[in-house]
């Protein structure tokens, strides 16, 4: 990662025409070639690709040393997040499973599992019976149909 930090900003231009390239070719390849979901693009295609993503997230401070934006970025203790992470799941599970001191942990799980397989099952429009497997091509199928929807409307 420091290697790319350094590429990045030591040859900014450099850095640009390549990384046009690795998106050129990653999109050529997998969205146009492996999938057929989207056109091929070309090399200026790319380059305003990238260009664009660069406009896009230059405020968020990926990337950006702190002496240069430090009112953007600003500490973050992870320990503290992961806690905080931690106690809302506990909290959901507990919470979920409507007793404090859940004995059969292996029956919410089931439960849990039950309700997220209904709410994928629902959004894809199968039944919520259907094994995992057939469950993970109907959402395969069905974010291809809306890619190609997306890709025809424009």
């Amino acid at each position: 990662m420091r290697l790319l930090t350094k590429l990045v900003t030591c040859g900014g231009v450099a850095a640009f025409f390549f990384f046009s390239w690795v998106i050129m070719m990653l999109w050529n390849s997998i969205l146009a070639g492996h999938l057929g979901l989207l056109p091929v693009l070309n090399y200026l295609q790319a380059a305003g690709l990238w260009f664009l993503f660069i406009l896009f997230f230059a405020w968020t401070g990926i990337g950006v040393n702190g002496r240069v934006s430090p009112l953007w970025r600003k500490e973050r203790s992870w320990d503290k997040t992961v806690d905080k992470i931690e106690s809302k799941i506990r909290h959901g599970i507990f919470h979920w499973g409507e007793r404090k001191n859940e004995e059969n942990w292996e029956e919410l799980g089931d439960k849990i599992e039950k309700k997220v397989k209904r709410g994928i099952a629902h959004w894809v429009d199968a039944d919520p019976n259907m094994e995992w497997d057939d469950l993970g091509k109907s959402i395969e199928e069905k974010i291809k149909r809306k890619v190609r929807e997306w890709a025809d409307e424009g």
